[in-house]
């Protein structure tokens, strides 16, 4: 399985400190009597946190999962399953002009794998020589 360090690792963290953050100053402003803090307030600035720290646990959860069939990838938003026989390649940027790699496939459109970040450094690189390697093991297409 391929995932992100950096990304989960600071995702996860501020999923705890946001969700921690916006309970503890809601029963704060509760506590001291501010005048226009209601309960109401409360729960919705809790409701907050809770929603925000989702968002950045569904970060925390972005990985793309290779298969004897193919490889699911799972970004932020949209989790997508490929074959093996829809990808021709892999391409990434060494320089770092792309965050992430991305598939080339078959009907001439490409993919973010969100799961290998170029934040990661030589381990990226490493990640996506494995990918690299995995396509190339699995993909068998006929030239015309």
């Amino acid at each position: 399985m391929f995932r992100p360090r950096q990304v989960r690792v600071i995702s996860l963290v501020g999923a705890v400190v946001v969700f921690a953050g916006f309970a503890i100053l809601s029963v704060a402003l509760f506590a001291v009597d501010w005048e226009p803090w209601t309960v109401l307030d409360m729960v919705w600035m809790n409701l907050l946190g809770i929603g925000f720290g989702a968002a950045l646990l569904r970060i925390a959860d972005i990985h793309a999962r290779p298969s004897e069939t193919g490889l699911m990838v799972r970004n932020m938003v949209r989790t997508r399953r490929f074959e093996w026989g829809q990808i021709l390649g892999v391409t990434f940027s060494s320089e770092g002009d792309d965050p992430w790699p991305l598939l080339d496939l078959a009907d001439g459109t490409t993919y973010p794998v969100m799961a290998i970040q170029h934040a990661d450094g030589p381990r990226a690189h490493a990640e996506v020589a494995r990918l690299r390697m995995l396509v190339s093991r699995r993909t068998h297409f006929k030239e015309d």
